[in-house]
């Protein structure tokens, strides 16, 4: 993480967007500013350092999200929906093992009950970043501290009416690869006007495919098929289901997990826990190609190894150190920056710069 220029209310988090730190971390108001690549030791190391920083009570998340390791989505998921206790997974998160294992849940809990986040997933302009950071940071200025223990509030107001209950939205949804081993993930195509929905398993292999116009048939034959048992899921589906319907009819975007926003808006808001009433964006870019030494440089500085010479034929896990999570930057530096189609099975200590380069230019 980058410190900003002293004080601030707002962190930014850029994903995999290391070119946005810099800018973002000179902005007003931005205490810190830094990158996320995993939805586990990522992700714990965020909070951890949030927890520190008990004056920052925004976050924007911006920047391109991983579409294999989806660390994006799975922060997103942690506010929303927090932590199954039992088995300290992110409830609703689609990413690479989204477990956080060494960070206490109370503390999860009062940083989702502090920190207002703005999901603007796939925004990469630091003017647009640079408003959405302006307004977080009025809100929070003016926003009343949460409560503690959820009571009345400090200035007297009446509590809830005896013999009434208001209940709140929101609850535990048990992990989709619980209850369908695998995930599902939902487009649309254009040309033909249908809505897409494709089921795969762990190893990433297709078990069901699915096309429509109408969500509700499209959720019945689901359920008709078997596919879904669990009513949650259900439910979710159904959302997503409808939010693609809606994008198709009235020519919006579409990303799954995400809110459909309005032409021109950037970012969506999610409040901290005690104010609410409670997987990736792929772009069409094509990075130009590369010669084979401008590629293994940017492998070599994508993972922070200036200093280190690469040899073109011998297999990366004989060069590089691979007890931490180097594979998996290296991944999303394939992926993301360089424009790979990596095979899912692919094992990346086997390969050597030579072999990847080849699949780029294949």
């Amino acid at each position: 993480m980058v410190n900003g220029p002293g004080g601030g209310e707002v962190a930014v988090c850029s994903l995999s967007s290391r070119e946005l730190v810099e800018p973002l971390s000179r902005l007003p108001g931005v205490a810190l500013a830094g990158t996320l690549m995993t939805a586990n030791l990522g992700i714990e190391e965020l909070v951890r350092t949030l927890a520190r920083r008990p004056s920052i009570r925004g976050l924007v998340v911006c920047g391109r999200d991983s579409p294999r390791f989806l660390a994006g989505q799975s922060l997103i998921a942690l506010f929303r929906n927090g932590v199954d206790p039992e088995l300290r997974r992110i409830v609703g998160a689609a990413g690479h093992l989204p477990l956080l294992r060494s960070v206490p849940l109370h503390e999860v809990e009062r940083l989702r009950a502090r920190v207002e986040v703005v999901d603007a997933r796939g925004e990469g302009d630091p003017l647009a970043l640079g408003e959405i950071v302006r307004q977080l940071r009025g809100r929070v200025r003016a926003a009343r501290p949460p409560v503690p223990g959820g009571g009345a509030a400090a200035d007297g107001a009446p509590g809830p009416v005896p013999g009434f209950r208001r209940i709140r939205a929101g609850g535990r949804r048990v992990g989709l690869s619980q209850v369908l081993e695998g995930f599902v993930v939902i487009s649309l195509d254009r040309r033909a006007r249908r809505i897409v929905l494709r089921h795969y398993d762990d190893a990433l292999t297709p078990r069901h495919e699915m096309t429509g116009v109408r969500a509700e048939s499209m959720l019945l034959g689901l359920l008709r098929a078997g596919v879904i048992t669990d009513p949650s899921h259900a439910g979710y589906l159904g959302g997503e289901l409808t939010k693609a319907e809606t994008a198709l009819r009235l020519g919006l975007s579409y990303v799954q997990d995400v809110p459909l926003r309005a032409p021109g808006r950037t970012g969506d808001v999610l409040l901290p826990a005690h104010e609410r009433e409670e997987s990736p964006a792929v772009t069409d870019e094509s990075p130009g190609l590369p010669t084979m030494t401008e590629f293994v440089t940017a492998v070599v500085t994508g993972l922070g190894l200036e200093s280190t010479d690469l040899a073109p034929d011998l297999p990366l896990g004989t060069q590089v150190s691979v007890e931490s999570v180097r594979m998996i930057e290296l991944a999303i530096l394939l992926e993301e920056e360089l424009g790979l189609d990596l095979p899912p099975d692919l094992d990346l200590r086997t390969c050597s710069p030579q072999e990847l380069y080849g699949i780029l230019t294949a």
